[in-house]
Parts: C-alpha cells; sequence; structure tokens
C-alpha cells in the first residue's frame, strides 16, 4: 500500500487569506465614505451657522436704522455665496421700568431678533416633508436679545 501525500492545505489558506483581505479593502472603503459624509455634513452645518449669523447682523443694522420687520425678511444675497437662504423675524415689545426721578415712566424696549438659514426649498425654514428628510438637508437657528430705550437712557 502506497501511501499518497495530501496537498491543497495552502489553497484553502490562500483563498480565506483573500477573503479577509477583501473584507478589510471593503470596510476601509465604507469608513472613508462615511467620513467624507460626515465632514460634508459638518461643513454645510457651519456654513449654515454663519449665515444664520449674517442674518443676525442684518438684523441689528435694520433695527439700528429703525427697521423691524415681525413678518420676517428673506435675505436671498446669500444663495448666490454660500447656497442658504436665510429668514429675519423681529419681535419688539416695550417694558415699563418704573420711573426717573421726575416721575416719568421708564420705557424699555426688548428686541429679539430671530435667524433662520437653510438650505432647502423656496422658504426658510421649510415645510416640505421631502426637503427637509432630505440628507443634505441643513438648517440652524440663531436668536439674538437686545434693549433699546430713548436717546437719553441705556439699557
Amino acid at each position: 500500500m502506497t501511501r499518497t501525500r495530501q496537498s491543497g492545505f495552502a489553497y484553502i489558506a490562500a483563498v480565506v487569506l483573500l477573503v479577509v483581505v477583501a473584507l478589510v479593502c471593503v470596510a476601509l472603503i465604507r469608513l472613508s465614505n462615511t467620513q467624507q459624509a460626515t465632514v460634508s455634513a459638518s461643513l454645510l452645518g457651519a456654513r449654515a451657522n454663519l449665515a444664520a449669523r449674517g442674518g443676525i447682523e442684518w438684523g441689528f443694522y435694520q433695527l439700528r436704522n429703525g427697521g423691524c420687520d415681525a413678518a420676517g425678511t428673506t435675505l436671498t444675497d446669500f444663495v448666490g455665496e454660500s447656497g442658504f437662504r436665510v429668514t429675519v423675524r423681529c419681535t419688539a415689545r416695550n417694558f415699563n421700568e418704573g420711573e426717573d426721578s421726575t416721575g416719568a415712566a421708564v420705557v424699555k424696549r426688548m428686541v429679539q431678533l430671530e435667524a433662520v438659514a437653510c438650505n432647502g426649498g423656496t422658504a426658510c425654514p421649510s415645510d416640505v416633508p421631502a426637503v427637509v428628510a432630505s440628507p443634505d438637508y441643513v438648517e440652524r437657528r440663531r436668536v439674538a436679545t437686545t434693549c433699546t430705550m430713548g436717546p437719553a437712557g441705556l439699557c
């Protein structure tokens, strides 16, 4: 009886090694794609935040020049540069802070500016479910409050 040498173990080891290497490559490609999507979303969020901040600054400028629009103003200037539409709303309330030394009422006016920046649709914030559900949709809201008084007083 002759004994034959068994062979083929090297082939099985090579196939297993190739499968393991292929799985590692697939995992690295997926990780790279996820990282790119995360960086893209972070960049869009930062741009939206800066657009909302620009809307707040625009609102303060309008407030300083006597304008305060409670209905809201949509700024389309940002769309060309950053791709974001910004809506600025202004809410003002007057408060009586007591009396001064002459007995006259001290009235303070509290103004709240709200800027919403988004990159989808024609309105900001968008109410369209398909736009909001988009993975590229980004919306940022910034609110600032200030106090104003007559020309003689400060808040």
